[in-house]
């Protein structure tokens, strides 16, 4: 072979791995949303990025379950998995081992009423368990994130759960094997030590003290969004929208709400992006009771901290509530 023609071949070949690499880096990121769907509107919208990321080609929703008993939370969630266009999205509930945070709703029962769903009560869903079984099962190895934006029950349940029909696997080898990173929306750091103020670790602590210490693969914690106010925006979206009804359901006259539970799910999904710093020292100690504390020592192999980069405030703000606004692809 003449030497131009190897040269024009190396070339090629060059130019086909740099493509090859750049598709591998723009896979989507499989994801199972893991949310209580019932307290705080923040829920609402973390579902309506999530699928906005899924409809970008970013994300791939393999699962979505809900952690509450509140009878409403599994069709809400499925009225807003319709309206962007995915009905048929696995969704699950705790069956075992749950508790009712007794926190109510002020828009889940409104939002899943609004029109026909297949589920019409959390009876009516699978247990969550299987879901998660079932779904972490037929994917590659290494590959799942999961989020959850609610009382980590499911995870718990996961862990303690046994080889079935879906794998031959007990729950600590099949998340050893299956999952890339959990991502829990929770707790507020660098401390919480009031017991009186509601949050996601307190309505079932005992799950999220068990899931913590034993989760074998890389664990999140994220506590942003007290100060990144969003859902202002989304009076410029239909008002049949879900979501909108959501926030005006819960909001009042309030203009927005803090997004922890939007910025949790942001980053499962763009877990590289410039406006994060992770905290790769120390652990999450969390109390009995739910309030928690992150300390320097012992440091944990898993367990990292979500924070903001210097000054990204109103990137972050912006993104939110861009993403949250966009219209469904698939309608």
């Amino acid at each position: 072979m003449q030497l131009r023609s190897k040269n024009t071949l190396l070339r090629t070949l060059c130019a086909l791995a740099v493509l090859a690499g750049a598709l591998d880096a723009a896979e989507p990121v499989p994801v199972i949303l893991d949310t209580d769907m019932d307290s705080d509107c923040d829920d609402a919208g973390a579902v309506a990025i999530l699928h906005t990321l899924a409809d970008r080609g970013e994300a791939k929703i393999l699962a979505t379950v809900v952690s509450s008993l509140y009878r409403w939370n599994v069709p809400c969630l499925e009225t807003i998995n319709r309206y962007y266009g995915r009905p048929d999205l696995p969704i699950g509930a705790p069956k075992r081992d749950a508790v009712d945070s007794r926190a109510g709703s002020r828009y889940a029962r409104q939002v899943a009423e609004s029109g026909p769903t297949r589920l019409r009560a959390n009876a009516d869903a699978p247990d969550a368990l299987a879901i998660y079984r079932q779904t972490l099962a037929t994917q590659p190895d290494g590959s799942v994130v999961i989020v959850t934006l609610g009382e980590v029950t499911n995870l718990r349940n996961l862990l303690r759960s046994q080889p079935d029909q879906h794998s031959a696997l007990a729950g600590t080898e099949l998340i050893q094997r299956k999952v890339k990173r959990w991502v829990c929306m929770g707790g507020r750091y660098p401390r919480h030590l009031d017991p009186r103020v509601f949050g996601n670790f307190k309505t079932d602590p005992t799950a999220i003290v068990e899931a913590a210490r034993a989760w074998p693969r890389e664990v999140v914690f994220s506590g942003l969004g007290d100060d990144i106010l969003t859902g202002s925006r989304l009076k410029e979206t239909p008002p049949e929208n879900p979501v909108r009804r959501a926030y005006d359901l819960y909001l009042g006259k309030a203009p927005a709400r803090p997004s922890w539970d939007l910025i949790a799910t942001l980053y499962a999904v763009r877990p590289e992006a410039s406006i994060w710093r992770l905290q790769k020292r120390g652990y999450n100690h969390i109390f009995p009771n739910g309030t928690n504390e992150w300390r320097d020592q012992p440091d944990s192999p898993t367990h990292r901290l979500l924070l903001l980069a210097d000054g990204a405030e109103t990137e972050l703000k912006t993104t939110l509530d861009g993403l949250m606004i966009q219209p469904p692809l698939r309608r």
